[in-house]
């Protein structure tokens, strides 16, 4: 038995409550070491026996094989806890040798009404129990970069802005998007079948991408108006679509009338304090080179345009939280979305919860954090985080990178993803393949279409809510950062503006808008049983190119597998392969029936995929 390898923390992912009542036990060991584990469970102070005695009536609990990422393999178990108390420990079973674990460690196995080597959860508190809007488990998003998504107001558009075109952009370039051109093609985005809209900043900024605030509480005047904004929310609502904006709170823009007094006054300044300043003068070698290294202030990543606020501040955190209750009561808007949030203060991030649930229950509270966060998913942060890891994960597969080669890597990965956090964030979670912020996926992969459909699947499927970028309908490609925000190509755009590769390929644009719109609405159609239903990843090591999930809920189950290589894989080799992964992960025959029934079916084509709805479609 492989002791260094067994792991528990009374806490975090590893013990957390889901009601009440209930407790959710994870433990990890050494993989293909461990043939079962057991979790000895009971209330700290139930006891059973006459007298002296009396002893501890602890139960035994069988505990799951959730899964394995090839170093640990992750058990787990619901335990009830009554009183909302529960004392714990494990036995662990190799073969003929069976281990007590426990808080003060691995030693030879006691009677199960022995508790002095037990884990305590003292009490489960309300505030300790995750808890996100319900309404994001259904939710398939959408998200815009208003810029470059349509322009619906010419005479908004700011001075010197370039007619629309398809090609590569730049951040200097504008091109009139703004919110009357959002508002006109609702219905499209509701024809699709997205029912969020996520929009990245439209306050006023001088750049196009707005992350460079300058009024907090004023609309930029390229995007519209507060009129504007409120037929947005309105006509969104009506069509049954939530939508939420994005927050720019860690840093201004050089142009926020605060920064602009601390650079006019220095010392001087009644706003000094409202931002990250070391020393002055703030630019010790007389002017502003753009770069911020050696200079008296912090800044976002080191670009001096985008000065760090001290939210720590009370004042700070009063006008930023108080500018995000202004826009939830003001607009009806149901959420936000917190750019950089790892990088502003827990305290201040629980007190704009606080304040942002008052006004509204049911806002969801979504913060960019593109790492391990569970700091911030404790229940009295955020909802979810921009979880870039899942996509990553299926982009490295799919492009055959390194860091993820076959199909084994992809099943490990997720695998470890899911077990990184408790199970309620994790249906939660915000999942994405690419944004404003990333290549474009089909770029990414090198251009290829089909590759790109198996991501989107994929996607579809993973537990949480998934989130299009805007025009993944119509296959637009794309670098990075700033070319992933290229113009919307819109047909009736093209035809006015004489924009020949818009309209080419006509037929392969209207397939691809056909393939997300299923796979919008398919998930949506079975969102209930995605989110709530048991996963089970498929890889074979003798198929590398080979990988699928398959949801079940113990009566209906979707299955989908994809196939990345240039040869199909066919029915003997596909059912042989998902046998194999089944027994690898010690699934049941009942799964492995109607799984090799499936895959009996057909072989799997080269770059291709096979969906199916087993039963209830």
């Amino acid at each position: 038995m492989n002791q260094a390898g067994i792991f528990h923390s009374c806490g975090g992912t590893w013990c957390y409550p889901t009601s009440g009542t209930m407790l959710t036990i994870r433990l990890w060991t050494a993989a293909n070491d461990i043939d079962r584990v057991e979790l000895v469970a009971a209330d700290p102070y139930e006891l059973t026996g006459e007298g002296p005695g009396r002893v501890w009536d602890s139960k035994l609990i069988p505990m799951i094989k959730t899964g394995t990422d090839g170093v640990h393999d992750f058990w787990e178990a619901d335990a009830d806890a009554p009183y909302r108390r529960l004392k714990y420990w494990f036995l662990v079973h190799r073969g003929r040798e069976t281990r007590e674990y426990g808080e003060k460690g691995l030693v030879s196995p006691a009677d199960r009404h022995n508790f002095w080597n037990a884990f305590i959860y003292p009490y489960i508190h309300d505030e300790a129990i995750f808890r996100a809007p319900d309404w994001v488990r259904d939710t398939v998003w959408y998200q815009i970069f208003p810029e470059r998504f349509r322009n619906g107001d010419p005479s908004r558009s700011p001075s010197g802005a370039r007619a629309w075109q398809t090609g590569t952009v730049s951040n200097e370039e504008f091109y009139g998007g703004d919110l009357a051109g959002i508002i006109e093609k609702l219905d499209h985005i509701a024809d699709l079948g997205f029912n969020g809209i996520y929009l990245t900043p439209i306050f006023a900024s001088p750049s196009a991408h707005k992350y460079d605030t300058t009024d907090y509480l004023a609309i930029d005047p390229a995007f519209g108006t507060e009129g504007d904004l409120e037929k947005l929310v309105r006509e969104c609502h009506a069509r049954g679509i939530r939508i939420i904006l994005d927050a720019v709170f860690n840093h201004s823009g050089t142009g926020f009338a605060p920064w602009k007094d601390v650079l006019e006054k220095g010392e001087a300044s009644r706003y000094r304090s409202w931002f990250a300043i070391d020393r002055f003068p703030l630019f010790p070698e007389g002017k502003d080179s753009g770069d911020s290294h050696g200079a008296g202030f912090h800044t976002f990543a080191f670009t001096t345009g985008m000065p760090k606020l001290n939210a720590a501040n009370p004042e700070v955190a009063e006008y930023l939280i108080s500018t995000a209750v202004h826009y939830v009561e003001r607009f009806g808007i149901d959420g936000w979305r917190l750019d950089v949030a790892n990088e502003i203060d827990h305290p201040f991030w629980r007190e704009f919860r606080r304040r942002v649930k008052r006004a509204k229950g049911d806002a969801f509270i979504v913060g960019e954090i593109w790492h391990h966060a569970i700091d911030w998913l404790k229940g009295d942060e955020h909802d979810a985080v921009m979880n870039y890891h899942f996509g990553q994960a299926i982009a490295n597969f799919l492009s055959s990178a390194s860091e993820i080669p076959d199909g084994v890597a992809l099943a490990r990965r997720v695998s470890a993803l899911e077990a990184a956090y408790p199970e309620p964030v994790i249906r939660a979670g915000f999942n994405l393949l690419d944004s404003h912020d990333t290549e474009r996926l089909i770029t990414r992969l090198g251009g290829s279409l089909p590759l790109a459909r198996e991501a989107w699947l994929i996607l579809s499927l993973l537990p949480g809510a998934p989130c299009f970028y805007y025009g993944s309908e119509f296959a637009v490609e794309g670098g990075r950062d700033p070319d992933c925000r290229r113009c919307m190509p819109w047909d009736d755009v093209a035809a006015k503006s004489g924009m020949v590769e818009a309209n080419e390929g006509a037929e392969r644009r209207a397939e691809q808008y056909a393939f997300i719109r299923e796979t919008v609405r398919f998930r949506r159609r079975h969102a209930a049983l995605i989110n709530g239903g048991k996963r089970i990843w498929i890889a074979d090591a003798r198929e590398p190119d080979l990988f699928g999930v398959a949801v079940t809920d113990g009566k209906d189950a979707i299955l989908l597998l994809v196939n990345r290589g240039k040869r199909a894989i066919g029915r003997k080799r596909l059912w042989k392969a998902v046998g194999r992964s089944l027994d690898a992960r010690g699934y049941s025959d009942e799964s492995r029936a109607w799984l090799g029934s499936a895959c009996a079916r057909k072989e799997l084509p080269a770059e291709g995929y096979a969906r199916m709805a087993l039963s209830g479609d």
